[in-house]
């Protein structure tokens, strides 16, 4: 199942139509009627070949500043087949399922070659890692990542105010982190409750009702 580039602000953007203000309200992006409206990359994200005609459930976690994480439900919320968390301007992405982790990179100007590769670096303060990406379509990168990779990334992102994203030694993005740590936080718990992995806690997290 793939993520295609728009997929974050799709969504977030089909959250915001008039015509889904109630499902907006509950969290559920299910109606096949409201489904239409949305952009085409949001309609795309989640629908294999096989699911064109019945489309698939999503449901916003959490949202913050610029940040949001959501889920997919191939059966209307019965189970979790795919959690996402990221920037809604999609410089960076995190996704997990039970077949990998990965952290993805999208922008709709881009004019990638499919399969084709470059290293993007992330610096967040005392972070820094390169990742090995690779083009999935015209416009969206990807790397598979370890667990410890994606915590200790996640971990980087959670602490730090502000991310600096260079692609290869050309194109740097620099992007606010505020927000970031609940929506990662419900990413994390999204892929441990799922057992896709066990991701660690957010730094500094405080388990409490009150």
């Amino acid at each position: 199942m793939k993520i295609h580039t728009g997929f974050l602000a799709g969504v977030v953007a089909l959250s915001m139509l008039p015509a889904v203000a109630s499902a907006q309200e509950a969290g559920q992006l299910q109606d096949s009627t409201q489904w239409t409206q949305a952009p085409a990359g949001a309609r795309q994200a989640l629908a294999t070949p096989q699911q064109q005609a019945a489309p698939p459930a999503m449901t916003i976690d959490e949202r913050h500043d610029g940040w949001v994480a959501i889920h997919h439900s191939p059966d209307h919320g019965l189970h979790t087949d795919l959690c996402i968390a990221g920037a809604e301007n999609e410089v960076l992405m995190v996704r997990a399922d039970a077949d990998s982790l990965q952290l993805r990179s999208a922008d709709d100007h881009w004019t990638l070659t499919p399969g084709s590769k470059g290293d993007m670096t992330v610096r967040i303060g005392a972070y820094q890692h390169v990742f090995h990406m690779q083009a999935n379509d015209a416009t969206t990168l990807s790397v598979d990542l370890k667990p410890k990779e994606m915590a200790a990334l996640l971990d980087g992102m959670e602490q730090g105010r502000n991310a600096s994203v260079e692609y290869g030694s050309r194109t740097v993005v620099n992007m606010a982190l505020t927000g970031s740590a609940p929506v990662l936080d419900r990413f994390r718990g999204c892929a441990e409750t799922n057992h896709f992995a066990d991701l660690g806690r957010a730094p500094d997290a405080r388990a409490t009702p009150f």
